[in-house]
Protein backbone atom coordinates (compact mmCIF):
# COMPACT_ATOMS: atom_id res chain seq x y z
CA UNK A 1 0.00 0.00 0.00
CA UNK A 2 0.94 3.03 -1.27
CA UNK A 3 2.21 5.98 1.41
CA UNK A 4 3.88 9.42 1.25
CA UNK A 5 4.23 13.27 2.87
CA UNK A 6 4.16 16.65 0.81
CA UNK A 7 6.39 18.97 2.74
CA UNK A 8 6.57 22.83 1.28
CA UNK A 9 8.11 26.26 2.23
CA UNK A 10 6.98 29.70 1.24
CA UNK A 11 10.35 31.76 0.63
CA UNK A 12 8.45 34.82 3.16
CA UNK A 13 6.58 34.39 6.61
CA UNK A 14 4.63 36.96 5.16
CA UNK A 15 3.85 38.80 1.80
CA UNK A 16 2.50 42.40 0.89
CA UNK A 17 -0.62 42.33 -1.80
CA UNK A 18 0.47 41.77 -4.96
CA UNK A 19 4.18 40.04 -4.08
CA UNK A 20 5.33 37.15 -5.87
CA UNK A 21 5.11 33.98 -3.59
CA UNK A 22 7.92 31.39 -4.27
CA UNK A 23 6.76 28.20 -3.01
CA UNK A 24 8.90 24.64 -2.78
CA UNK A 25 7.92 21.42 -2.86
CA UNK A 26 9.31 17.66 -2.10
CA UNK A 27 7.49 14.48 -1.75
CA UNK A 28 8.79 11.59 0.13
CA UNK A 29 8.11 8.12 -0.38
CA UNK A 30 7.71 5.75 2.70
CA UNK A 31 6.22 3.16 1.08
CA UNK A 32 8.10 0.38 -1.02
CA UNK A 33 6.34 0.76 -4.35
CA UNK A 34 7.05 3.80 -6.83
CA UNK A 35 4.53 6.65 -6.96
CA UNK A 36 3.92 9.65 -9.52
CA UNK A 37 2.31 13.20 -7.81
CA UNK A 38 0.16 15.12 -10.84
CA UNK A 39 -2.43 17.70 -10.79
CA UNK A 40 -0.96 19.42 -7.68
CA UNK A 41 -3.71 22.65 -6.61
CA UNK A 42 -3.96 25.09 -4.49
CA UNK A 43 -6.84 26.42 -3.40
CA UNK A 44 -7.22 29.91 -1.98
CA UNK A 45 -9.86 31.45 -0.86
CA UNK A 46 -9.49 34.13 -3.38
CA UNK A 47 -8.74 31.49 -6.56
CA UNK A 48 -7.04 28.74 -7.08
CA UNK A 49 -3.47 27.77 -8.59
CA UNK A 50 -3.01 24.95 -10.33
CA UNK A 51 1.05 24.05 -10.40
CA UNK A 52 1.38 21.71 -13.63
CA UNK A 53 5.05 22.23 -12.80
CA UNK A 54 5.15 20.54 -9.39
CA UNK A 55 4.73 16.83 -10.68
CA UNK A 56 7.23 13.41 -10.93
CA UNK A 57 7.92 10.18 -10.30
CA UNK A 58 10.16 8.79 -7.10
CA UNK A 59 11.38 5.66 -6.35
CA UNK A 60 10.48 3.71 -3.07
CA UNK A 61 11.71 4.89 0.38
CA UNK A 62 13.52 8.33 -1.56
CA UNK A 63 12.63 11.95 -1.24
CA UNK A 64 12.13 14.19 -3.65
CA UNK A 65 12.05 17.67 -4.47
CA UNK A 66 9.83 18.80 -7.16
CA UNK A 67 10.27 22.35 -7.95
CA UNK A 68 9.70 25.54 -7.00
CA UNK A 69 6.77 27.58 -8.59
CA UNK A 70 5.97 31.53 -8.14
CA UNK A 71 2.66 32.43 -7.47
CA UNK A 72 1.50 36.08 -8.20
CA UNK A 73 -0.70 37.65 -5.36
CA UNK A 74 -3.73 39.74 -6.37
CA UNK A 75 -3.31 43.51 -5.26
CA UNK A 76 -6.51 43.26 -3.77
CA UNK A 77 -6.20 41.03 -1.23
CA UNK A 78 -4.97 41.48 2.98
CA UNK A 79 -5.09 39.37 5.55
CA UNK A 80 -4.86 35.96 6.88
CA UNK A 81 -5.14 34.13 2.99
CA UNK A 82 -6.46 30.31 3.97
CA UNK A 83 -5.54 27.32 1.47
CA UNK A 84 -6.17 23.84 0.82
CA UNK A 85 -4.36 20.97 -1.16
CA UNK A 86 -5.09 18.59 -3.67
CA UNK A 87 -3.36 16.57 -6.07
CA UNK A 88 -3.44 13.50 -7.63
CA UNK A 89 -1.88 10.27 -6.90
CA UNK A 90 -0.39 7.29 -9.18
CA UNK A 91 1.21 3.92 -7.71
CA UNK A 92 3.18 1.46 -9.98
CA UNK A 93 1.37 -1.87 -9.09
CA UNK A 94 2.04 -5.78 -10.87
CA UNK A 95 3.37 -3.70 -14.07
CA UNK A 96 0.71 -1.14 -14.17
CA UNK A 97 0.09 2.66 -13.13
CA UNK A 98 -2.63 2.33 -11.14
CA UNK A 99 -4.76 5.72 -9.99
CA UNK A 100 -5.25 6.01 -6.65
CA UNK A 101 -7.82 9.15 -6.31
CA UNK A 102 -7.94 12.56 -5.73
CA UNK A 103 -6.33 13.60 -2.38
CA UNK A 104 -7.60 16.87 -1.27
CA UNK A 105 -6.46 18.14 2.67
CA UNK A 106 -8.31 17.61 5.77
CA UNK A 107 -6.58 20.80 7.12
CA UNK A 108 -6.66 23.94 5.89
CA UNK A 109 -3.50 26.66 6.04
CA UNK A 110 -3.15 30.03 5.81
CA UNK A 111 -0.28 32.43 4.90
CA UNK A 112 0.04 35.69 5.76
CA UNK A 113 -0.37 38.71 2.89
CA UNK A 114 -0.04 43.16 5.03
CA UNK A 115 0.85 45.55 3.28
CA UNK A 116 4.14 47.21 4.23
CA UNK A 117 5.98 48.70 5.92
CA UNK A 118 5.62 45.90 8.91
CA UNK A 119 4.18 46.83 11.84
CA UNK A 120 6.78 47.51 14.66
CA UNK A 121 6.23 45.57 17.85
CA UNK A 122 8.60 45.56 21.15
CA UNK A 123 8.75 42.69 22.56
CA UNK A 124 9.68 42.06 26.38
CA UNK A 125 11.29 38.69 26.83
CA UNK A 126 13.55 36.88 28.70
CA UNK A 127 16.99 36.35 27.08
CA UNK A 128 17.93 33.18 28.62
CA UNK A 129 18.30 29.89 27.22
CA UNK A 130 15.44 29.14 29.07
CA UNK A 131 13.43 32.28 27.49
CA UNK A 132 14.42 32.10 24.31
CA UNK A 133 13.93 28.22 23.83
CA UNK A 134 9.95 29.40 24.29
CA UNK A 135 10.67 32.83 23.03
CA UNK A 136 12.21 32.41 19.87
CA UNK A 137 9.29 29.96 18.00
CA UNK A 138 6.63 32.33 19.19
CA UNK A 139 8.33 35.31 18.06
CA UNK A 140 8.51 33.44 14.67
CA UNK A 141 5.00 33.04 15.11
CA UNK A 142 4.61 36.47 15.56
CA UNK A 143 6.75 37.66 11.96
CA UNK A 144 4.00 35.55 10.22
CA UNK A 145 1.35 38.18 11.00
CA UNK A 146 3.34 41.19 9.19
CA UNK A 147 5.28 42.09 12.28
CA UNK A 148 9.14 43.71 12.60
CA UNK A 149 9.88 42.67 15.97
CA UNK A 150 12.53 44.30 18.15
CA UNK A 151 14.42 43.10 21.43
CA UNK A 152 17.08 44.65 23.35
CA UNK A 153 19.52 42.04 24.09
CA UNK A 154 18.65 40.33 20.86
CA UNK A 155 18.28 42.86 17.64
CA UNK A 156 19.45 45.41 19.44
CA UNK A 157 22.74 45.22 21.81
CA UNK A 158 23.43 47.94 23.67
CA UNK A 159 26.00 47.97 26.85
CA UNK A 160 24.40 47.24 29.94
CA UNK A 161 24.35 50.59 31.75
CA UNK A 162 22.72 51.88 28.41
CA UNK A 163 19.98 49.06 28.57
CA UNK A 164 17.18 50.90 30.60
CA UNK A 165 17.00 53.74 28.42
CA UNK A 166 17.36 52.03 25.22
CA UNK A 167 13.79 49.83 26.45
CA UNK A 168 12.37 52.90 27.10
CA UNK A 169 13.46 54.50 23.79
CA UNK A 170 12.43 51.49 21.96
CA UNK A 171 9.11 51.06 23.40
CA UNK A 172 7.91 54.68 22.07
CA UNK A 173 9.34 53.61 18.68
CA UNK A 174 7.44 50.73 18.69
CA UNK A 175 3.97 50.72 17.24
CA UNK A 176 3.09 47.91 19.60
CA UNK A 177 4.02 46.09 22.81
CA UNK A 178 3.99 42.08 23.07
CA UNK A 179 5.05 40.71 26.53
CA UNK A 180 5.70 37.20 27.18
CA UNK A 181 5.76 36.31 30.51
CA UNK A 182 7.82 32.73 31.00
CA UNK A 183 8.40 31.30 34.64
CA UNK A 184 11.90 32.48 35.71
CA UNK A 185 11.74 31.51 39.90
CA UNK A 186 9.14 29.30 42.29
CA UNK A 187 7.48 32.12 45.22
CA UNK A 188 8.32 30.14 48.17
CA UNK A 189 5.33 31.09 49.98
CA UNK A 190 2.63 30.01 46.98
CA UNK A 191 4.43 27.44 45.00
CA UNK A 192 3.87 29.09 42.41
CA UNK A 193 6.14 30.30 39.36
CA UNK A 194 6.12 33.93 38.65
CA UNK A 195 8.42 35.98 36.05
CA UNK A 196 11.08 38.94 36.34
CA UNK A 197 10.10 42.55 37.18
CA UNK A 198 11.97 43.57 34.11
CA UNK A 199 8.44 41.97 32.65
CA UNK A 200 6.31 44.54 35.10
CA UNK A 201 8.65 47.38 34.22
CA UNK A 202 8.39 47.22 30.39
CA UNK A 203 4.84 46.64 30.99
CA UNK A 204 4.53 50.01 32.46
CA UNK A 205 5.83 52.07 30.49
CA UNK A 206 3.95 50.35 27.68
CA UNK A 207 0.54 50.79 29.59
CA UNK A 208 1.55 54.41 30.82
CA UNK A 209 2.10 55.57 27.11
CA UNK A 210 -0.56 54.03 26.48
CA UNK A 211 0.89 51.92 23.33
CA UNK A 212 -1.48 48.61 22.04
CA UNK A 213 -0.28 45.52 24.43
CA UNK A 214 -0.44 42.32 24.10
CA UNK A 215 0.60 39.32 26.51
CA UNK A 216 1.11 35.73 26.30
CA UNK A 217 1.87 33.80 29.49
CA UNK A 218 2.91 30.71 30.49
CA UNK A 219 0.13 29.19 32.17
CA UNK A 220 2.27 28.21 34.79
CA UNK A 221 3.02 31.67 35.90
CA UNK A 222 1.34 34.28 38.23
CA UNK A 223 2.07 37.57 37.05
CA UNK A 224 1.39 39.90 39.99
CA UNK A 225 2.18 43.99 39.85
CA UNK A 226 0.59 45.48 37.20
CA UNK A 227 0.17 42.84 34.56
CA UNK A 228 -2.30 41.18 37.07
CA UNK A 229 -3.97 44.72 37.44
CA UNK A 230 -4.40 44.78 34.07
CA UNK A 231 -5.64 41.72 33.55
CA UNK A 232 -8.60 41.76 36.68
CA UNK A 233 -9.00 45.47 35.21
CA UNK A 234 -9.27 44.42 31.53
CA UNK A 235 -7.05 47.08 30.37
CA UNK A 236 -4.87 44.47 28.47
CA UNK A 237 -5.33 41.37 26.75
CA UNK A 238 -3.83 38.38 28.64
CA UNK A 239 -3.36 34.98 26.34
CA UNK A 240 -2.43 31.50 28.50
CA UNK A 241 -0.68 28.72 26.55
CA UNK A 242 0.95 25.89 26.98
CA UNK A 243 4.76 25.52 26.80
CA UNK A 244 4.07 22.02 25.49
CA UNK A 245 1.45 22.92 23.66
CA UNK A 246 3.33 25.53 20.84
CA UNK A 247 0.89 24.41 17.71
CA UNK A 248 -2.44 25.30 20.10
CA UNK A 249 -0.71 29.11 20.21
CA UNK A 250 -0.54 29.41 17.26
CA UNK A 251 -3.76 28.36 16.12
CA UNK A 252 -5.14 30.82 18.08
CA UNK A 253 -2.51 33.71 17.41
CA UNK A 254 -4.30 33.25 13.80
CA UNK A 255 -7.87 34.16 15.38
CA UNK A 256 -6.23 37.01 17.74
CA UNK A 257 -3.58 39.10 15.44
CA UNK A 258 -5.98 40.47 12.86
CA UNK A 259 -8.02 42.38 15.79
CA UNK A 260 -4.39 43.29 17.26
CA UNK A 261 -3.09 44.23 14.23
CA UNK A 262 -6.64 46.57 13.37
CA UNK A 263 -6.02 48.12 17.05
CA UNK A 264 -2.69 49.14 16.23
CA UNK A 265 -3.98 50.99 13.03
CA UNK A 266 -7.32 52.45 14.56
CA UNK A 267 -5.95 52.92 18.03
CA UNK A 268 -10.06 51.35 19.14
CA UNK A 269 -9.14 49.00 21.90
CA UNK A 270 -12.04 48.65 23.26
CA UNK A 271 -13.29 47.42 20.00
CA UNK A 272 -10.75 44.58 19.99
CA UNK A 273 -10.86 44.00 23.63
CA UNK A 274 -14.67 43.18 22.98
CA UNK A 275 -13.96 41.03 20.37
CA UNK A 276 -11.44 39.37 22.09
CA UNK A 277 -14.22 38.26 24.89
CA UNK A 278 -16.00 37.06 22.16
CA UNK A 279 -13.29 34.73 20.53
CA UNK A 280 -12.31 33.41 23.48
CA UNK A 281 -15.56 31.96 24.13
CA UNK A 282 -15.87 30.40 20.65
CA UNK A 283 -12.61 28.98 21.17
CA UNK A 284 -9.35 30.44 19.66
CA UNK A 285 -7.81 27.49 17.75
CA UNK A 286 -10.46 26.88 15.75
CA UNK A 287 -12.49 28.79 13.16
CA UNK A 288 -16.14 26.62 11.93
CA UNK A 289 -15.10 23.16 12.66
CA UNK A 290 -11.56 22.56 10.73
CA UNK A 291 -8.51 23.78 12.78
CA UNK A 292 -6.46 26.17 10.70
CA UNK A 293 -2.47 25.92 10.80
CA UNK A 294 0.08 28.89 9.45
CA UNK A 295 3.30 29.69 8.71
CA UNK A 296 5.98 29.39 5.75
CA UNK A 297 6.76 25.66 6.09
CA UNK A 298 4.04 22.62 6.09
CA UNK A 299 3.56 18.71 5.47
CA UNK A 300 0.99 16.99 4.81
CA UNK A 301 0.49 13.00 4.96
CA UNK A 302 -1.47 10.52 2.41
CA UNK A 303 -1.27 6.83 1.94
CA UNK A 304 -3.65 4.63 -0.27
CA UNK A 305 -7.08 4.68 -0.48
CA UNK A 306 -7.00 1.32 -2.32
Amino acid sequence: MGSWIIRWNFNRQSYKPGQPALISFWLENTSDTYLHLLDLELEFDFGTYNLETISGMISPRANKFLGSVSLQLPKNIVGRKIFKLKYRMYEYIDGSWVDLGSYPSDKQYFISVYPRPFYRVFVSRGLRMEDRAIGDPIVEMVREWGFETVTVGIEVKVPEEQVAVTVRREIKKADAVIALATPRFMDALTGLWKTLEWAHDEVGITFGIDKPLLILKDETVTLGGLPSYLAISREAPIIEFNPYNMEELRLGLSTIMPGFREWIETKRKQEFLQSLGKILVGGLAVVGSIAIIGGSIGALSGASKK
